[in-house]
């Protein structure tokens, strides 16, 4: 692995002085800075779409993401034995800390520089082959119709009555939540987002934030990444916090660090309330579950179910004191 990776580390026109293996990349400490290195999930056309969404981001003046090499053909990617290999600027591994409210506060700020720039990018993006633009409403439908058809086959089996006892009110709360959405016209409107803003993607360095790994970027909506970011936040800090009786962002002061860059309209405040109400959690759990185990629960499904179902009553009120 070694060789390859100074092949092709050569190949982007960098000489490693070292290597560090980590979980799911290299580290390569270079003269002329530090990169990481890993193989490459999306294919061609996709990575070539994030190289150009990055692209233009630095041209804007983002910084703080970890934008791609080019290698001596101008590509992003290099190719061996039919494997795609990428090299990224590397910021550190100290991921972000959902317990430390500055630090959330910090990357909130970051979130709204992104996302106007999102908000204002040129159309002459090209796409990755395949992949449709308008998949908002479309996911959220197709999940309420996972819901309903797994609940049409457990019937009385459903996994335990805790379980059962507070389905109805989250799917009524999820197709609330659509019908809303519906209403707005969301999904006519689209933009890029990140598609996954939690710890691991999100490095804390030195007081600045930097935001990796796009490799699930989607052409949807910014509006998808700010409403998943803070409800993780919600989830990891706030209820906790809340609990022990120490102090928390709420969410009016979170949407307001996020606002500092990134404006938000009358319309879009209607649709982050209807999509901070939509369960998603709870929704991809029982997915998950049903998946992983038709008449039992796996002992981490069934975690992350008791916390949802624990957080209920904190969350609905969180989200809707705004």
């Amino acid at each position: 692995m070694y060789s390859l990776i100074y092949d092709v580390a050569e190949e982007f026109g960098i000489k490693p002085i070292n290597v560090y293996k980590c979980k799911y990349y290299y580290v390569l400490g270079c003269s002329s800075g530090t990169y990481s290195f890993c193989q490459a999930r999306p294919r061609t056309a996709k990575i070539m779409e994030i190289h150009s969404v990055k692209t233009e981001l630095l041209e804007k003046g983002v910084g703080n993401i970890d934008t791609y090499l080019v290698n001596s053909e101008g590509l992003p990617y290099a190719e061996r034995d039919g494997r795609l290999y990428t090299v990224t600027r590397f910021f550190g591994s100290n991921e972000l800390n959902f317990m430390n409210s500055n630090q959330v506060a910090v990357t909130l700020r970051s979130i709204g520089i992104i996302h106007r720039c999102l908000r204002d990018m040129e159309s002459s993006i090209v796409y990755a082959a395949g992949e449709s633009r308008n998949t908002v409403i479309e996911k959220y439908t197709k999940e309420l119709k996972d819901m309903a058809r797994i609940k049409k086959l457990m019937g009385k089996r459903m996994w335990d009555m805790d379980i059962a006892s507070v389905y109805d009110s989250f799917m009524e709360r999820a197709e609330k939540s659509v019908e809303r959405l519906k209403e707005l016209g969301y999904g006519e409107k689209t933009t890029y987002c990140h598609n996954g803003l939690k710890e691991g993607n999100i490095i804390y360095k030195k007081g600045r934030v930097y935001i990796i790994d796009w490799d699930n970027m989607k052409h949807m909506s910014y509006i998808e990444d700010i409403a998943f970011f803070i409800k993780r936040y919600m989830r990891k800090n706030c209820y906790y916090s809340h609990n022990s009786g120490s102090p928390y962002m709420d969410l009016e002061c979170a949407m307001n660090k996020y606002a500092t860059y990134k404006s938000i309209d009358n319309e879009e405040y209607e649709i982050l309330r209807a999509i901070f109400s939509y369960p998603q959690r709870f929704i991809d759990t029982v997915r998950e579950g049903f998946r992983t185990g038709k008449t039992f629960l796996p002992s981490g499904v069934r975690r992350k179910l008791e916390e949802c179902i624990a957080q209920k009553d904190f969350e609905e009120k969180y989200m809707t004191e705004w």
